[in-house]
């Protein structure tokens, strides 16, 4: 009975975290995410700061048990066109790195301009290498 059950069920759960809340605000806002297989992004957000400029911050957590050994945050910024206006690598905290299980690792891009919404677009992208590959 319990098999049948957790059967008929597990589709509608994989369905239900396909389109998550947070990914369609993220998408609203220009921004999409790809974590690879080794973390997840998030509580992602844009703020802007003091001197007319934005940043993107966020988490990052890890997926599996293990810590987190190598790895950097990749980050482009394109414009509608899909000009890139800029792009590089960021710095996050190392909690991902020890064995604290579900420790996030804050991180913070500051962005060279204001974020004009519907203008730019930003893609971040965990690469699994280390930053010499």
């Amino acid at each position: 009975m319990n098999k049948k059950l957790l059967a008929a069920l597990l589709p509608l759960l994989v369905v239900g975290c396909a389109a998550t809340p947070e990914k369609t605000a993220l998408q609203a806002q220009g921004i999409s995410t790809d974590g690879a297989s080794t973390v997840a992004f998030q509580n992602v957000h844009l703020e802007n700061t003091a001197s007319g400029t934005s940043q993107i911050c966020g988490n990052l957590e890890r997926i599996g048990r293990d810590p987190v050994r190598f790895g950097h945050l990749d980050y482009t910024v394109t414009d509608a066109s899909g000009k890139v206006l800029e792009s590089g690598k960021a710095n996050y905290s190392g909690a991902i790195k020890q064995r604290q299980p579900r420790t996030a690792s804050r991180f913070t891009i500051p962005l060279k301009q204001a974020w004009q919404l519907g203008l730019h677009h930003a893609t971040l992208v965990w690469d699994d290498k280390t930053h010499q590959q």
